[in-house]
């Protein structure tokens, strides 16, 4: 199948056009008219993602993060991004970034998220299609709350801003980095907001006005839905093999010195 077919295949899954004015959603490297026949997805690329989907007999990486954000000055081998990208072309490999399209789809990222959360009655949180907010069936804790997605992402720790025993149903999600929505959320009736990579102003902003805030990290909010995205693949193109990246880690190790932070 034709890079260029897969393309418009991965646009009727999450059109690109949904994509946020500042992303780079779409072919970020490759020759359309190359034949894939494998397609490997992750996160985002790295040096190991890119080796790992060339020893899988991958001709097309399908990331979340685009690996081309910024426009580049000059794509210089030994710097970020600029090797990677030599490496991708030394393999024959194109690349595919569905970010915030994929967030935004209407069964996309934070559609998933908020199923997951068990969001009722889902809306879209922000403009675009970003975020959801809904009910939960019943009341519970950011505590237990966090505690449950825990088990579920591949999260193993959760900060929460505010009270973590307080009573909470009117939930809002965004997944990766959504601690700039908790007014938008709050505004809508959330009484917390789950998301990752929540900063200090934001966490505080958010405490003194009475926002409940769970921040699983930016990577567990998003690294499992590249199993779900493989499914809607498989179904829109059957006859192309897709592999998941099952090796690709946070970025971030974690010390404690046990208990509460």
């Amino acid at each position: 199948m034709l890079l260029r077919e897969i393309l418009s295949s991965l646009d009727r899954i999450a059109p690109f056009s949904l994509a946020l004015s500042w992303d780079n959603s779409g072919l970020q490297v490759g020759d359309l008219r190359q034949n894939i026949e494998k397609i490997y997805l992750a996160l985002e690329a790295t040096h190991e993602v890119i080796d790992r989907a060339q020893e899988k007999g991958a001709q097309l990486i399908v990331t979340h993060h685009p690996l081309i954000f910024t426009p580049l000055k000059t794509i210089k081998k030994g710097a970020y991004p600029g090797t990677l990208i030599y490496k991708l072309i030394e393999y024959h490999m194109a690349l595919i970034a569905m970010h915030t399209n994929w967030d935004a789809a209407p069964e996309g990222l934070s559609h998933a998220l908020a199923q997951k959360v068990g969001l009722r009655d889902q809306e879209v949180l922000e403009e675009g299609g970003i975020g959801r907010i809904g009910m939960l069936a019943q009341a519970t804790t950011p505590e237990a709350l966090a505690h449950r997605l825990m088990e579920e992402l591949p999260a193993p720790w959760a900060r929460i801003v505010g009270d973590p025993h307080k009573k909470v149903q009117r939930v809002a999600v965004c997944p990766g980095s959504g601690g700039d929505l908790w007014p938008k959320a709050q505004a809508l009736g959330a009484q917390l907001l789950v998301t990752g990579d929540v900063k200090h102003h934001q966490a505080r902003e958010a405490q003194e006005s009475g926002m409940i805030l769970l921040d699983l990290g930016h990577f567990a909010t998003e690294s499992w839905g590249m199993k779900l995205l493989k499914k809607k693949i498989e179904k829109e193109v059957p006859q192309v093999k897709v592999e998941v990246d099952a090796t690709l880690r946070d970025p971030f190790t974690i010390y404690t010195k046990g208990g509460i932070e």
